[in-house]
């Protein structure tokens, strides 16, 4: 267990003495010290890694590769050895984005590619106790269904989800089954797939956004496809996140509380700037409702945590 103290505080309250806190700031110098070679340490395996990647621009060097980094990490979790406990989840989180990266490319992008990389990640998740694995996991499956985010250069970012009625039902499917599942395993079992089970709801909740936008298109397979509106996923939504705030205020869900009260505010804005534009008025208004909302929120948390 990591604990932050300020130590010249607690001197002045007479807590500790100034032998204890010499003490205790040299032994956190010692950690400190230690943090920052792991981290060097794991720069250069990043670098050594792209740098054989460069040399060698193929699909099968870079599961080679990546599967190497990450056994290396996991041997050295497996070690357990505290001081090398940060590198050790480094070389197994690098290692499998880029092993996944290149089994991705090897496959063409393909739908059993991205399920075989969530399988993987979400199978390094449990080996390694690993939260970032599970999440990536799950963000491989919304791979699957056709959720795509990028970069498009001078500072532009897409988020696509072509097919918003699919990827909604298959990430609320997934976090009920992983939130499900979570009551049947040990604590850092239940962990991982709480984490898993949240990624899914985050991932599902952009599906809501893109499709109250722009709606969605069901192809029925040789039938007339089906269109759904952005009026139905923009009330649906609304409904949702109505419901589980409520929920998670009286269960006292505080990251469900959270979570719902973000996308709120998010489909909120979406939906007022969409009709009303980016008026003074409207962007006055906005921002008078954003302080209200937050002071609202905090308060709330603040009940929930007593």
């Amino acid at each position: 267990m990591k604990v932050t103290l300020d130590l010249d505080a607690l001197v002045a309250a007479g807590e500790l003495t100034a032998e204890e806190a010499a003490r205790l700031a040299r032994l956190g110098g010692q950690g400190t010290a230690m943090l920052a070679f792991n981290i060097l340490v794991g720069f250069g395996v990043l670098a050594v890694a792209t740098g054989a990647l460069a040399l060698v621009p193929q699909p099968g060097t870079a599961v080679v590769i990546g599967l190497a980094i990450a056994a290396a990490g996991l041997g050295l979790a497996r070690g357990g050895l505290a001081d090398w406990a940060l590198l050790a989840q480094l070389c197994i989180v690098v290692g499998s984005l880029i092993a996944g990266g290149g089994a991705l490319t090897a496959g063409d992008f393909h739908v059993t590619a991205f399920l075989v990389v969530a399988a993987v990640y979400a199978l390094g998740a449990g080996v390694a106790g690993n939260g970032l694995l599970a999440a990536l996991a799950v963000i491989a499956v919304s791979g699957a269904v056709g959720a795509q985010a990028g970069y498009l250069g001078d500072g532009g970012y897409a988020l696509a989800v072509p097919d918003s009625s699919l990827a909604i039902v298959v990430m609320v499917a997934l976090a009920g089954s992983l939130a499900g599942l979570a009551r049947l395993f040990g604590a850092e079992g239940a962990r991982l797939l709480r984490v898993g089970a949240a990624t899914a709801v985050i991932v599902a909740n952009f599906g809501f956004w893109v499709g109250s936008l722009w709606g969605d298109t069901i192809d029925l397979g040789g039938a007339e496809p089906l269109v759904v509106p952005e009026i139905v996923f923009t009330l649906l939504w609304a409904l949702i996140l109505g419901v589980a705030g409520i929920w998670a205020a009286l269960a006292g869900a505080r990251w469900v509380l959270n979570c719902a009260a973000i996308f709120a505010a998010i489909h909120l804005y979406t939906q007022w700037f969409e009709r009303l534009e980016a008026t003074p008025e409207s962007v006055l208004a906005a921002g008078i409702l954003a302080l209200v909302l937050a002071l609202g929120l905090a308060a709330l948390n603040r009940r929930l945590a007593t």
